[in-house]
């Protein structure tokens, strides 16, 4: 079965009518989809918000009151869609105007085939990379942003929990102590007793707090344990069972790589958690020659991608600019697939870098 391969679209801005056929006969054969063609500068802004072409072939000298320059203006501002100039025209006043627009190119009358596909396929990528960039700034300051709220958020939890949990305990370890110095002709022991039970209470309390911001077994005994014990505390907390699937590890995983993945993992069934509704979740880690795989797939509520993506580029989805970022950290990919009520993958593909001294 073939795939069909879908071609730029591309507007045509040229007031010679028969110039302008020839443009069009000219990028059908290079390839390209010319959607449409306009004489006059008002009707080709009206024509990109229409038809919505991945360039512009823009002709300076125009008739009407507007000409390309100032046309292309308006496009860049308002669509930001790439313009390639097309001019008969080489003065320096016409050109010191034409650059004021950030043109993607700019074409000399007459041009040959090469010339064309040349500046346009040249355009058309500088266009990509620009609009990559521009999403991946957007992605950075959103998630910077998220992280500080984040940290203060984590910092107010720990204080709280510190204070209303630990120092309660300490309160009371102190106030037993200072009846037992109080009231010397009364036995200790059941004094020392509860200052013991409090104590191991305590314990406890820190132990937990610890283990909620990084598990030991991460660091001891390495990234499968530590699975193992999400996905069983996951599963205890979430009602729905998760199951782990594992290739033997004969040696430890680099440290950050074993970070990232339990961290991915974790905001993962996280997610499940707050939002799928799922039966079943299925962890797997395998290796596919050099790199690492590991996914979460789950059979809940699934979700709609492209909205997703486009809460997590405006900051509204920490998690998984978080988990991006983990990917990329390590050299990995991360892809989410999802459908509403198909469910959810997440999936990462990095290098397999073994711990250094490990065998």
């Amino acid at each position: 079965m073939s795939l069909s391969v879908v071609k730029s679209k591309v507007l045509i801005v040229e007031d010679e009518l028969v110039v302008a056929r020839d443009i069009e006969q000219q990028l059908r054969e290079l390839g390209y989809d010319p959607v449409g063609s306009a004489t006059q500068a008002e009707q080709a802004i009206e024509m990109v918000g229409e038809l919505r072409p991945d360039l512009v072939l823009m002709d300076i000298q125009l008739a009407g009151d507007m000409d390309g320059i100032a046309a292309a203006q308006i496009i860049r501002t308002r669509f930001a869609l790439p313009v390639v100039f097309l001019t008969a025209f080489t003065a320096d006043d016409v050109l010191t105007r034409a650059k004021l627009t950030e043109p993607f190119g700019y074409i000399l009358k007459p041009f040959s085939d090469r010339e064309l596909r040349t500046v346009l396929a040249m355009a058309l990528y500088k266009h990509q990379a620009e609009a990559r960039l521009l999403n991946t700034t957007r992605q950075l300051k959103a998630l910077s942003r998220r992280v500080l709220e984040a940290q203060e958020l984590e910092r107010r939890r720990v204080a709280i929990e510190l204070h209303d949990e630990l120092g309660q305990s300490l309160t009371a370890i102190k106030i037993n102590l200072q009846l037992s110095e109080r009231f010397k002709d009364q036995s200790p022991v059941d004094l020392n007793q509860e200052s013991i039970r409090i104590v191991e209470d305590a314990l406890q309390q820190v132990r937990r707090l610890a283990t909620a911001l990084r598990p030991s077994m991460l660091d001891d005994l390495g990234l499968v344990p530590a699975l193992k014990w999400l996905a069983q505390q996951t599963s205890q907390r979430g009602g729905f069972a998760v199951n782990l699937h594992h290739i033997d590890m004969p040696s430890r995983l680099a440290s950050d790589i074993e970070t990232a993945c339990f961290r991915i993992v974790q905001e993962a069934l996280t997610n499940v958690m707050r939002h799928a509704q799922p039966q079943e979740v299925n962890i797997r880690l395998s290796r596919d020659g050099t790199d690492l795989l590991l996914s979460v797939q789950d059979d809940g509520l699934g979700f709609d991608l492209s909205a997703m993506r486009e809460r997590a580029v405006a900051g509204g989805s920490l998690g998984v600019l978080g988990m991006q970022e983990r990917a990329t950290l390590v050299g990995g990919q991360l892809e989410i697939e999802s459908l509403p009520g198909r469910g959810t993958t997440v999936q990462l593909q990095c290098p397999w870098h073994q711990q250094q001294g490990s065998a």
